[in-house]
């Protein structure tokens, strides 16, 4: 393992975006929960299946049209593999 200020930062980077990214999540899944009765509510768990997760993305654009949440969440996600990529391609874990 090479550890060195590139691969350092490229590590960092994907992590801070994957935690904002599931904490958007939490929100999102949140905000969703506020506006459907207890027994439609969505369950919170630290691991959601895709179908899970495109039940969660359906209601939240059925409720919030304009809702930007999702696309952040998106936007971060897509950052953090791309930063993990970086730090694993500069040799992080050679």
């Amino acid at each position: 393992m090479r550890l060195d200020l590139a691969n350092l930062l490229f590590f960092c980077l994907g992590s801070t975006c994957g935690a904002i990214s599931a904490h958007l999540r939490e929100r999102e899944i949140a905000e969703v929960n506020r506006k459907l009765s207890k027994e439609e509510q969505i369950s919170r768990s630290w691991i959601y299946p895709p179908g899970k997760i495109q039940k969660i993305k359906a209601q939240y654009y059925r409720l919030y049209p304009t809702g930007r949440v999702d696309a952040w969440r998106g936007a971060l996600f897509t950052s953090a593999c791309v930063f993990f990529a970086l730090a694993i391609k500069s040799g992080l874990f050679n």
